[in-house]
């Protein structure tokens, strides 16, 4: 019954295409991120197939419908899709989907799966997922890129393939910006999940109430040093500026930058010191060289020991430029040493302690060349 209603909402609620699929050599599977695969392949030499039901080809429905019957999966419909493009690389941004590893296991397509995000053992990600895809012998990647060697043997636990290292697709794809114009810039984790548990024992407003404690730190410290403390927003939304402003109110010495994907990395770059917990941004600045101040608070216990910075790698509580205390004093004492520290002292400690972690490959060249050595093939 439940594959029934599947196949109805399909029907009343997708979009759909009327149009052949394009036969190319590459295919996009899920438009995340799209707009940074042009920067390498010109957007007419790629096939993007739609997932998680946003639009449906009819022409490769009504194949999938005569092979498989009316009760066809979306494993089966993603396969005919790529049987008849018939391409040489399948790609993907979304990472954290088992899905992916399931699909285009045949004939001589070579999958590349990138990641997006940086990975935890929480319910968010496919990790949380490992013992039960164990069992799967189907999931399949000739290319898994990622962050850092540990979560390569991660998903190599579970996934038949090979990863490489490339660090973050997203942030090599922008060249590094030198000039400073913000003062302290603080990346917001707001989400908006009333009832959301992010372990089985943290819910989401635990974890914005912890959030919102370093928040306020981090603006008692700017206030004392007489400097202006920038906000970074997760998404474009009033609600989000809302949560903020009910928690420092409407004044001057703070304010709001909503989110723009495209300039992220810049605006990290133009900020002289960087304040982040569990943010991908934060990671990514600190690999692009900015000055990053990490509050490794939501590490509570054996359910969310994999929000640990660093994870899965294993680190101290209290580091050169990290610290788990939420106190006041403990906040002013890391990020008035960070303020004060010269970029050639801060490049030695960031070279020592986070080079294996994430580091920063200018105009991903490690991708290209695995593309263009795949496309010659």
């Amino acid at each position: 019954m439940s594959n029934f209603l599947r196949i109805l909402k399909i029907i009343i609620f997708a979009d759909y295409s009327f149009k052949f699929p394009k036969k190319n050599k590459i295919v996009l599977w899920d438009d995340n991120l799209k707009e940074f695969l042009e920067t390498y392949v010109n957007k007419k030499k790629f096939t993007l197939l739609y997932s998680r039901g946003k639009k449906y080809n009819l022409f490769i429905l009504f194949k999938t419908f005569i092979k498989k019957g009316i009760f066809f999966s979306g494993v089966d419909y993603f396969n005919a899709f790529l049987s008849y493009v018939d391409p040489k690389i399948l790609i993907t941004f979304s990472d954290n989907y088992e899905t992916f590893y399931k699909i285009g296991n045949f004939n001589k397509i070579k999958k590349i799966s990138i990641q997006n995000a940086y990975r935890t053992n929480t319910r968010e990600d496919i990790f949380f997922l490992k013992e039960k895809l164990k069992k799967d012998r189907n999931l399949k990647a000739d290319y898994i890129l990622t962050f850092n060697n540990k979560v390569g043997q991660n998903y190599l636990e579970f996934v038949k393939g090979r990863y490489k290292v490339i660090g973050s697709f997203r942030s090599n794809r922008f060249r590094i910006k030198k000039k400073k114009k913000i003062d302290i810039l603080f990346i917001s984790q707001w989400r908006e999940h009333e009832n959301y548990f992010v372990t089985p024992t943290l819910s989401f407003q635990k974890w914005l109430s912890i959030h919102s404690k370093v928040l306020r730190n981090v603006y008692n410290f700017a206030k004392s040093q007489n400097i202006h403390l920038k906000i970074y927003g997760k998404y474009k939304d009033e609600r989000e500026k809302k949560f903020f402003q009910d928690i420092l109110g409407s004044k001057k010495d703070w304010s709001f930058i909503y989110n723009d994907r495209m300039k992220s990395y810049h605006i990290c770059d133009m900020s002289k010191l960087v304040v982040s917990s569990v943010s991908t941004l934060g990671y990514e600045a600190i690999s692009r060289s900015s000055k990053v101040a990490i509050f490794n608070v939501f590490n509570l216990d054996k359910y969310s020991k994999s929000k640990n910075f660093c994870w899965p790698f294993k680190i101290k509580k209290e580091g050169p430029f990290w610290t788990s205390n939420l106190s006041q004093s403990s906040c002013n004492r890391l990020l008035k040493k960070l303020h004060e520290l010269d970029m050639k002292s801060w490049k030695k400690i960031r070279n020592k302690n986070f080079n294996k972690i994430l580091k920063y490959d200018q105009d991903n060249t490690k991708f290209k060349k695995i593309i263009n050595g795949l496309l010659k093939n």
